[in-house]
C-alpha cells in the first residue's frame, strides 16, 4: 500500500478572539471527501490531521475492505479536501443505491451507492489482563492534548500487549476510533493481538466497528445499550468498563430492575 498525503497534518485548534472580549482555544473542523476508487463514499468532518488513517480506518469498520492488503494507494490532496483510495479490485454494489447514510458523529455521511458490505465475523478471544484496563484508564485519564486546549474532542487508543500503540483525537467518536484502526493497519499492527479504548458512548454502530476490526476487546468509560451489549456477546468482542467491571454483569442488574 502506498500513502502520498500532500496535506500532511494540520493544527487540530486555533485560539481565536472572542465578540466579548478575550481569547478562547477552539478545536477545528475540517470537512472531506473520501473516494473509493474514484466514486465519493464518504463524506467526514474531523480534525485535519491523520487522513489517510482515517480513511483506511473507515473502509475497515465499515466493511467494505477486510484487510489493508485490499488497499492499493491512498492519496490525499494538497488542500486536504480528497482522500482518494484505489483498491485492488473493484467493489460489489448491493441491490439498493444512491443512499445517504448520516452518522451522529458530526456531519458525517455515507454517500456512495451501497456496496455490499462484508459480513460481520467473530472476534479473536483473548484474556484481558487488569493491567491493562488500568493502563488504558491512566492515559485516558491524563487527557491528550487537543482535549486538554478544547474540551471538544474525543479519543481512541490501541494497546498491544499491555503497551499504547496509538492515542488519535478527532471531533467525532467515530473518527478517533477509525484512525487508531488506520494507524494500526498503515504499519502491519495485528488488530487481533489488540485492545481499543474510546471515550465516547458505546451504542451498536461503535461495537459494530470493533467488530469489523477484528479485536478481542473494547474498553470505555461509559455504559453500553442493551442492543450493543447483545451484538458483542453474539461475536465474543469483550466489553469492559474503566474500573474492571463487565458490561455483562451492569446489563443483567438492569434487566433485573426492569423486569
Amino acid at each position: 500500500m502506498v500513502i502520498a498525503d500532500r496535506f500532511k497534518s494540520r493544527p487540530g485548534a486555533e485560539t481565536v478572539r472572542l465578540p466579548s472580549g478575550g481569547e478562547m482555544t477552539l478545536a477545528v473542523e475540517h470537512a472531506a471527501a473520501i473516494l473509493v476508487n474514484e466514486q465519493t463514499a464518504f463524506r467526514v468532518v474531523c480534525t485535519p490531521e491523520l487522513l489517510p488513517q482515517l480513511a483506511l480506518g473507515r473502509l475497515l469498520t465499515e466493511g467494505w475492505i477486510t484487510c489493508a492488503d485490499e488497499v492499493e494507494q491512498i492519496a490525499v490532496c494538497a488542500e486536504g479536501l480528497k482522500v482518494s483510495v484505489h483498491l485492488t479490485h473493484p467493489l460489489e454494489t448491493a441491490a439498493a443505491a444512491g443512499q445517504e447514510v448520516p452518522s451522529c458523529c458530526t456531519d458525517n455521511l455515507t454517500v456512495a451507492s451501497p456496496v455490499k458490505l462484508r459480513p460481520l465475523a467473530p472476534v479473536p478471544q483473548r484474556e484481558i489482563p487488569d493491567e491493562w484496563v488500568e493502563t488504558l484508564a491512566a492515559a485516558m485519564g491524563d487527557e491528550l492534548p487537543l482535549y486538554r486546549a478544547t474540551h471538544a474532542v474525543h479519543s481512541c487508543f490501541v494497546l498491544r500487549d499491555g503497551k499504547i500503540l496509538y492515542q488519535c483525537e478527532d471531533l467525532g467518536r467515530h473518527n478517533a476510533l477509525d484512525k487508531a484502526v488506520g494507524c494500526a493497519l498503515a504499519e502491519g499492527v495485528q488488530l487481533g493481538e489488540c485492545v481499543l479504548y474510546t471515550s465516547g458512548r458505546v451504542p451498536v454502530d461503535m461495537v459494530r466497528k470493533a467488530i469489523r476490526a477484528g479485536v478481542p476487546a473494547l474498553v470505555s468509560k461509559t455504559m453500553p445499550t442493551v442492543q450493543s451489549l447483545e451484538l458483542a456477546e453474539a461475536y465474543g468482542l469483550k466489553l469492559l468498563i474503566r474500573k474492571k467491571k463487565s458490561f455483562h454483569a451492569a446489563a443483567k442488574k438492569v434487566r433485573e430492575c426492569s423486569g
